[in-house]
This record gives C-alpha cells, structure tokens and sequence, in this order.
C-alpha cells in the first residue's frame, strides 16, 4: 500500500525535507525522514478530521436541504397529483353531466318526435273527419257558412229556418214525385214572414249533428222531408229550438202527412177547386201530374207553417198567423183542430193578438157566439179586467184603449175581427165608436211592437191579467 501525502506537506521547509528525502530515495535519509513524517501525519489528521467534520455538517445541512426540498417536492407532486386527480374527478363531473344532458336531449328529441306524431296524426284524422262532414253535410258551402248569413238577414236568427233536404239517391226514375221537390220550395217561399226557406244540396237525415253544432246553434228550424214509397209521397217533420226554453230541444223528424198520387178520375171537384183547376172534366194525363205536384207542395208547405206558426205565437208580438192560409190552399180544414192550434195561452206571447185570430176561426166555422166570447176576452186581457161579458165590449174596450197596453196592431187586428163577425150579427153603435178610438198608430213615445224580435212567453208587459190566470 503506497503512502498518501497530502499536498499540503510538501510546501515550506518541511515539506522540502521531505521532498529532498523522497527524490534522493536513499536508505540513509530514512531516519531523518521518519520523525518528520511522524509529526507530518498528525498534522494531517487534524486537518482531515476538521475536514471530516465540516464535511459532515455540509452534508447534513445538504441533507436537511435535500430533506426540505425532497418534502416541497413530495408537496408539489402531491399538490400535481391531487390537481390531476381534480380535473380527473371534473371531467368525470362533467362527462356525467354532459351525457345525463345528452339524455335529457334525447329525451326531449324524443318526446318532441312523439308529440309532433301526434300532432301530425290528429291532424290527419281532423282532416279526415272533416273531409267526412263536408262529403255529408247538407250545402255545398262550408260549415257555418249558413249561420254568418243568418247574422245578416234581419230575424235570421229568430225566424225559423225551413230545411228541405235534396232527393235521395236512390229514388227510382220512374217514380210519379220525382221532382216535386222543387215545386215544394216554391210553395214554401210563398210564407216569407213565417219560414227562411233554405233548399239543401244533398239529402240528409235528421237530426244532424254537424248542422246543428255549426250552424244551427240555437236558431229555430224546422226539417221537412218529402219521402217517396211507390205512389205514395211521406211528408216528415222535424226541428229544433222550437219550443220555449230547453223543452225537447231537437225534434226527431216524425210522418205526419201521407200524400197519394191521383189519377185523373180520382179527383173531388172541390180538391180541383182548390187547385185553380176546372172541375168539368178529369184532367188530362200531363195535366194530372201537374196537380198532383201542386197539391203534395201545398200539403207540405201547410204542415211547415204549421210548425212555423206554433213557433212563432210563442216568440213573438202581434204575429199574424199564416196556417189558415195554408190550409186553404192545401184544400184543407181546421175544424178537426182546436181554434188555439193546440199552443197553451199562457205560453204565447201576445196572447190578446192570438184570441182574436181564434175569434176569425170561431166565425169561420159558423160559431158567431164564441167568436164575440172571444174578441170580449181579448178586450179584457188588454183591460186588466178577470171578468168577460160581451154586453160591455164597447166599454172595456175603451178602457183598454186608455191603458197603453193596445197597439196599433191591436186595434187593426180587433177592427178586423168585428168587421167579420158584423157580416152575421148586427152589433151595437156604440162598439163601432169605441173602435174608432182605437190607435190606428203608435202613440208618440211609446215603443212599438217589433214583429221580427223574439219575445219569450210572458215577457210581454201588461198582457195577462192581474190574477195571472188564463180567461178562457
């Protein structure tokens, strides 16, 4: 093992004593260079020991710097990992959310496809339902289209509405009433104060649901079918709105007349009479249809007023009723029918009006008595009195004259009913003077009676009696 010197030895004098003995490499120096290494080495060991130490505490202050350094960057790593572990965890946070997101946009996609399915299909079946109504429905127009023009015609609304549906497909071409539809509607508009006639371009049964939610809403009408079985021609009726209040609102349409086809040698002279028709003679074949026309529209058109008139005796002031009219052109009688037509008194609106055409049919019918009986209760009506005499017409019709519940129309229609009943009774002077004072017009100021509004039973002021009960 060879000796280490220290560098540091061989400078001054010792170091070279030392370097002198080293370079000479003889034995003899051997001895003067062993006490200069003794105390050499000692030297050196100080020095290497203070080294040592110096060294160690640089390496323990390298240590605790280190330590400290390898601790910050333990806490950075940690610090790196934790902040990985955070975006980690927020992307996750967020994938999640981004795909609950998606699915609640799938979802809504979804729903929304469904809705507009939906949408689309009830579209289609509104479409489909409504090409039905139109294929069905009894006028070419659209829907609703008649109840615009019934806002504009004045009473459109409170005039009953006359439907005569169009000839079934399936009436055969031979039959005798083929085309007596449309002799009918002519007879009909012969009544415009009574009906709107409105001839409907396909046939049709009643009641029609359509018809009624989309035209006919709360509009009186009245259905009148002509149906054809062999030689026979059924007149049905129907209607709706008809009656007061929500009494059997819709009608079902019922036969009420059967017409039969006439030949020639099966005519009355007075049914030809009442057609304007000679009755010498049968009538000739082109002839006997004719008639045959004429007299199914004139039966027709009378069970329509019929109608028309009971609607409107309980809607309406001073309405002057049409059905006798009818009846005499259709070759008819009423005496089977009761001079009211049936209608309650305490349900019509003008009731006074309405006993003086009962009064007409009374002496119509050759019941002079009755008919006075009755102009006296119409005058009592008008006067507030409960107590009917014919003896004191003149005097109760003058106090109902100073009432102000007669109008005009009153006064005509009572001149009118006494002027008839004069042909077969001579009646007093006195009554020919009270019914000059009767109002020929409407006093000034009062309010006139309006024919075309309606009027519910009742709501017409001073025309029943105090007691409320009926005269007759």
């Amino acid at each position: 093992m060879g000796l280490e010197i220290d560098a540091e030895l061989t400078a001054g004098p010792l170091g070279t004593m030392i370097t002198a003995a080293i370079v000479s490499g003889g034995g003899a120096a051997v001895p003067l260079v062993g006490p200069a290494l003794g105390v050499g080495k000692l030297v050196s060991d100080h020095l290497n020991r203070q080294r040592m130490t110096m060294l160690t505490e640089a390496v323990r202050q390298a240590a605790r710097r280190g330590a400290w350094l390898a601790g910050a960057g333990l806490a950075l790593q940690g610090v790196d990992i934790a902040l990985k572990f955070y975006e980690l965890a927020t992307y996750e946070k967020r994938l999640d959310q981004a795909v609950r997101a998606q699915q609640w946009l799938d979802a809504l996609r979804s729903a929304q496809e469904t809705a507009l399915l939906r949408l689309e299909h009830g579209f289609r079946l509104a479409e489909a339902r409504y090409e039905a109504v139109l294929a069905s429905y009894p006028f070419h127009a659209t829907p609703g289209t008649l109840a615009e023009e019934l806002l504009l015609t004045p009473g459109g609304r409170t005039r009953p509405v006359l439907l005569i549906p169009a000839d079934p497909p399936d009436v055969p071409a031979h039959s005798p009433w083929t085309g007596v539809r449309h002799r009918a509607v002519g007879e009909l508009r012969k009544y415009p104060g009574a009906l709107d006639v409105r001839a409907a371009d396909r046939a049709f049964e009643w009641p029609h649901a359509e018809l009624l939610r989309r035209d006919l809403d709360a509009v009186p009408a009245v259905y009148l079918q002509l149906g054809i079985t062999g030689y026979d021609l059924e007149v049905r009726l129907g209607g709706s709105a008809l009656l007061p209040g929500e009494i059997l609102s819709v009608l079902p349409a019922v036969t009420l007349q059967r017409v039969g086809y006439r030949e020639p040698e099966e005519w009355t002279a007075q049914e030809l009479t009442a057609l304007g028709a000679p009755a010498g003679a049968p009538p000739s074949p082109g002839r006997n249809a004719d008639l045959n026309f004429e007299r199914a529209a004139r039966i027709a058109a009378f069970t329509a007023v019929m109608a028309a008139d009971a609607h409107q005796l309980m809607h309406r002031l001073a309405y002057d009723e049409q059905v006798d009219a009818a009846a005499a052109r259709a070759g008819l009688t009423l005496a089977g029918w009761p001079p009211g037509l049936g209608v309650p008194l305490e349900l019509v609106a003008d009731p006074p009006y309405h006993l003086l055409h009962q009064a007409l049919r009374h002496h119509a019918r050759g019941e002079g008595e009755a008919a006075l009986f009755t102009v006296a209760a119409a005058a009592a009506w008008l006067a507030g009195e409960e107590t009917v005499r014919t003896s004191r017409l003149a005097e109760v019709l003058t106090r109902a004259a100073g009432t102000g519940r007669m109008t005009a129309a009153h006064g005509r229609k009572f001149r009118e009913a006494v002027a008839a009943l004069g042909t077969a009774a001579r009646l007093p002077a006195r009554l020919h003077r009270a019914l000059d004072a009767l109002p020929a017009e409407a006093p000034a100021g009062a309010a006139t009676v309006d024919a075309t509004s309606p009027q519910r039973p009742g709501d017409a002021p001073g025309l029943f009696p105090p007691a409320g009960r009926p005269l007759l």
